[in-house]
């Protein structure tokens, strides 16, 4: 079999003839990124293979190979503060008795929470990149993945991960994992099926239904070894991509309490939202796309140094990126992203329609230069476009069904990491967020996590997730007879 020799750190492995390359680092541990789950379109996954630069996705390991792996992207991962209060009651009664442990497992990153099971204080957190990128950056690549053979490792992956983040959790602060009482574990549909080890048929064909549609709980230790005493706190689901994270998001911001007229909006490779108005809720997914978290985009990456994260407009009408890291560019993250098309719109570099006006082209296609190497392509804009059509969308039509008009729309909750850090003006200009919201858009942190806080905390609130499945409402926007038209409409700038 053919010999795989990684450096410079020499480690050498072997693989049957004829596997990919991605395959094989995969297997070993040590697979780069693959946005597009290995179908040959992201081009993140260079490496060197015996001098040469290839896509490990696209070649087959036939003879011995002496592969240099990429830098990783920047150091460590942020994790995101609440940006609402932590509690939804002032009682403590978790379900059992001992420390507790909230997850969140967000599609890109993973969180974890290590709380005193006496008063919910948090005693330490962890956060890491989710290891199930390398299988693809968005939820559809990793059905795929899961569809074609891989549901186990996707499944052993986040497992194994999870629970040896809680072992060094329990080890920093001096407790034995045996004592945890309560895990609490949220997530979207996808990523919760994976790790319990469901199949994930159901996401993907019609009607896409969920699986998770009841409030229970099952020993920890089936899926998390460490727990050996702990109860797995199952969080029921609204619909096939609309998930438990954000029934954690209406618990962590009260939607279901509010007076208001409040739209929560979490913003990843699916656009999740639900609109509280008149005491009903609705609630709706939309295929948002990994361009906003940097895949298939050409200098997309993650928010990690080297990332321009902000873009703006100098005084003689030239774009002035901002890197993360304050070092040389290596690529462009979401809320750069959202900056620079909006920059561009501003300084006519763009039309209505996407079109870039300069007919300069680089790689055969015209392009929006930004700070050297890195620079935004036609086709990266039509990616945006593509995004942004589709959140607006939902937007505007669970404002239809509730009998609204977007300027009834109080307040918007912008959840998740995107959410924290795009600027709203730039989401307003490019048409992310319908324009008539400038000006009431808050950015409220990791909803998901405070939600799954609070779960671990007290039993009754776990159990009032079952409640808030039977209220708020789903709305498949796939079968609105407006759906296409609103999309389309939403898919253009407003000059």
């Amino acid at each position: 079999m053919p010999i795989i020799t990684l450096v410079p750190d020499g480690t050498s492995f072997s693989v049957p003839s004829g596997t990919s390359l991605l395959e094989a680092l995969r297997d070993a541990g040590y697979a780069p990124e693959a946005a597009c789950g290995g179908n040959g379109t992201c081009g993140k996954c260079r490496v060197t293979a015996n001098g040469i630069s290839v896509l490990a996705c696209r070649m087959s390991v036939d003879t011995d190979l002496t592969v240099s792996l990429p830098e990783p992207s920047g150091a460590g991962t942020i994790v995101l503060e609440e940006g609402v209060s932590g509690a939804r009651s002032a009682d403590m009664h978790p379900l059992k008795d001992g420390p507790l442990v909230a997850i969140d497992i967000g599609t890109t990153t993973v969180v974890v929470f290590l709380l005193d099971g006496a008063t919910g204080v948090e005693l330490a957190r962890d956060g890491f990149l989710n290891p199930q990128r390398p299988f693809g950056a968005d939820v559809i690549s990793r059905l795929q993945a899961a569809k074609n053979g891989h549901r186990e490792e996707l499944t052993s992956s986040i497992r194994d991960a999870l629970d040896q983040s809680i072992r060094t959790l329990c080890r920093t602060v001096g407790i034995s994992p045996a004592d945890i009482g309560v895990v609490s574990l949220v997530g979207n549909p996808a990523m919760q099926q994976l790790f319990l080890g469901i199949p994930t048929d159901n996401l993907t064909a019609v009607p896409f239904a969920p699986v998770l549609t009841e409030a229970r709980t099952v020993p920890a230790r089936e899926t998390l070894p460490a727990c050996t005493n702990a109860d797995l706190l199952v969080v029921p689901d609204i619909g096939g991509y609309i998930g438990a994270d954000i029934v954690a998001g209406v618990l962590a911001t009260n939607l279901d309490q509010t007076e208001h007229n409040v739209l929560l909006i979490d913003i990843g490779t699916n656009g999740e939202m639900v609109l509280s108005a008149g005491g009903r809720m609705v609630s709706c997914s939309t295929a948002a796309g990994p361009a906003l978290e940097g895949a298939k985009i050409r200098f997309g990456m993650r928010g990690a140094p080297g990332a321009i994260d902000h873009v703006s407009v100098t005084d003689d009408g030239a774009l002035a990126c901002h890197v993360i890291g304050n070092g040389p560019a290596e690529g462009i993250c979401g809320s750069g992203l959202i900056d620079a098309v909006a920059a561009a719109l501003n300084e006519r570099l763009i039309n209505k329609r996407g079109r870039i006006q300069d007919p300069s082209e680089r790689d055969g296609e015209r392009f929006i230069p930004l700070a050297d190497p890195v620079y935004l392509t036609q086709t990266d804009i039509r990616e945006v476009m593509l995004a942004k059509g589709a959140i607006a969308a939902g937007v505007v039509l669970m404002t239809r069904h509730l009998g609204l008009e977007l300027n009834d729309i109080d307040e918007v909750l912008l959840a998740g990491a995107f959410g924290s850090f795009m600027d709203p003006d730039s989401a307003c200009r490019i048409g992310l967020i319908p324009d008539e919201l400038q000006g009431r858009i808050r950015a409220v942190g990791n909803t998901a996590g405070a939600g799954a806080k609070q779960m671990a905390c007290s039993e009754a609130v776990f159990r009032h997730t079952q409640d808030l499945l039977d209220r708020i409402e789903f709305l498949e926007l796939a079968n609105l007879p407006d759906f296409m038209s609103c999309f389309a409409k939403n898919m253009n700038f407003k000059e």
